[in-house]
């Protein structure tokens, strides 16, 4: 070999046999273990979820139950993650025997997907801990056990409902969940969560909004007959939102004699579809034209294809025979994000003789309170807003100090605002070493959703809490609830809380709400579609409340 001349170190490991395997093997398993690590890097979630959830959907969301008070997506809106935190500060102070209450709704809405917003949830969360803390800092509900709150996510279009569902499951003992409340829309998938709650874990699911008339039936069963048994809710159903419609329409002045019902036909959504066949019967008069004009919304739309526009496509094609109908108002059965893209093609579409359209829709236009397109429809004067809303916070009046149902009304909205009461001036009595006052804003009660929404948590807890039922055996909270009727009624925000034998609540008023050009709300009419006024617990031998 020439001098000067090095031999490759490659070329001397093969003299080496044993020595040049040995590296092999070793870069092999490097190369083995870094690609792993590199792979793990590079397939890393976005989204770390704590305890209780784990990851699902596109865009990826973490769903079921929120035991440590972690975000739900990456993006989590600052009011979402402040409401998070207290909810957790507010568990952490709960000491000794406890219950909790697992409030279930899609807690990771998208945008132009789904049918809900950011708002509407916030009012929701913050009735549930106004519940909570009027539970463990008043006598309003009693006061052993003390009461957790938990959020608990079904993802977008409430599509991961079954990993909600188990995780209920499987921290119901751990964390000894009484109830599930919430639900939020009227959809199958939410049907299919109460039902499965009610199958494997034998407690209650009270839903706060929902309306669906179907809402309470089993879906398994193939009759469409049987009850889910330990479902309850303290929102009116859809029969008795439009029964109370009608009455509205009926005291119009002019008397509406040309009426159109806009009617979305999407399958699988319990809210539209029984609001529309209910709408189809419920408003024929002698003296009145009904047409029904159809649209079906997108049942399954992904991320960015833009819901807003398909609906605009349908209302643009659909204006001709509305205007050919000429009707004096419309009746909207349809989901209330929607309506902005209803609204905004009949402003702008081709002007046919009818000066002002008054238009009526179910409760989920409170929805549309602060939908800037259906505002500017309202502004420009070509259409006027109103709906059958679940709850309003002015449908007790102003009058001191008024009725029962509204002493029980400014109780709630104490505690809420964390400000004095509104008739008597005085500050909310508390229990010692109670915790600070809440500060939500009075506009929050706007929707109706935080009445409803803590009224629901407080039959939970008002059940829960007779004779400790709700942390021996919470399969018994069922028949305690049944009990709540007559003199047994429970005081709420949105009324007195008596519920029927298929767990609907009887004898509930529901407000007619105008909105105003500037968002704002205006309590038009109070109406009592099944019942004479519910407004006190009866006296001794009294017969004026439900179920007496």
């Amino acid at each position: 070999m020439p001098a000067g001349v090095r031999i490759p170190r490659f070329v001397r490991w093969r003299r080496h046999p044993v020595v040049s395997v040995v590296v092999v093997l070793l870069v092999l398993a490097g190369a083995v273990v870094g690609g792993s690590e590199l792979y793990r890097y590079l397939d890393r979630p976005e989204l770390s979820c704590g305890k209780g959830m784990t990851v699902a959907g596109e865009p990826l969301a973490c769903v079921g139950v929120n035991i440590e008070g972690k975000p739900f997506t990456k993006d989590d809106p600052d009011r979402m993650r402040a409401l998070q935190k207290q909810i957790r500060a507010a568990n952490n102070t709960v000491t000794g025997e406890s219950t909790s209450v697992v409030l279930m709704l899609n807690l990771s809405p998208v945008h132009d997907v789904d049918t809900l917003t950011y708002e509407s949830l916030y009012h929701n969360i913050e009735g549930a801990i106004t519940a909570v803390w009027r539970a463990n800092n008043t006598a309003a509900y009693g006061s052993r056990p003390g009461v957790k709150l938990y959020l608990a996510n079904m993802g977008s279009r409430y599509g991961s409902w079954e990993r909600a569902v188990e995780s209920v499951k499987q921290y119901a003992t751990s964390e000894r969940i009484s109830a599930v409340v919430g639900l939020g829309q009227s959809t199958e998938q939410t049907r299919r969560a109460a039902a499965a709650i009610s199958a494997q874990l034998h407690i209650p699911v009270i839903g706060s909004t929902i309306t669906g008339n179907s809402m309470n039936l089993d879906p398994a069963d193939p009759t469409g007959r049987k009850l889910i048994p330990d479902m309850f809710r303290v929102s009116p159903t859809n029969t008795d939102t439009v029964i109370a419609a009608n009455q509205y329409v009926s005291g119009l002045k002019p008397a509406v004699t040309s009426m159109a019902v806009v009617a979305d036909g999407v399958d699988g959504d319990d809210y539209t579809a029984t609001l529309a066949a209910e709408a189809k019967v419920r408003f024929q008069a002698p003296d009145r034209t009904v047409t029904v004009l159809p649209y079906t919304s997108p049942r399954d739309i992904p991320s960015g294809a833009g819901r807003y526009d398909y609906l605009v496509q349908q209302f643009n094609l659909m204006h001709a025979n509305l205007c050919q109908a000429a009707p004096s108002t419309v009746y909207f059965a349809g989901r209330g994000r929607d309506l902005g893209a209803f609204v905004q093609t009949w402003v702008q579409g081709a002007p046919c003789g009818i000066g002002q359209l008054h238009i009526l829709v179910g409760d989920d236009a409170s929805e549309a309170i602060r939908d800037d397109v259906v505002l500017k429809g309202i502004a420009s004067g070509r259409v006027t807003v109103a709906f059958t809303a679940l709850a309003s916070p002015e449908g007790w009046g102003t009058e001191c100090p008024g009725s029962d149902a509204k002493r029980n009304y400014d109780q709630f909205w104490s505690a809420f605002t964390g400000r004095p009461d509104p008739c008597t001036q005085q500050p909310l009595a508390t229990t010692q070493g109670a915790q600070p006052p809440l500060a939500f804003e009075p506009v929050s009660l706007a929707s109706g959703q935080a009445m409803l929404t803590h009224d629901a948590v407080a039959a939970a807890v008002s059940a829960a809490r007779r004779e400790g039922a709700g942390v021996k055996n919470p399969g018994l909270l069922t028949g305690i609830l049944h009990q709540f009727y007559c003199a047994q009624m429970l005081p709420g925000a949105s009324g007195w809380l008596s519920f029927g034998n298929d767990g609907n609540p009887v004898g509930k008023p529901i407000p007619i709400v105008q909105i105003n050009a500037d968002g704002t709300t205006r309590t038009a009419a109070l109406t009592w579609p099944s019942s004479a006024p519910n407004l006190s617990l009866p006296q001794r031998g009294g017969t004026g409340a439900p179920g007496c």
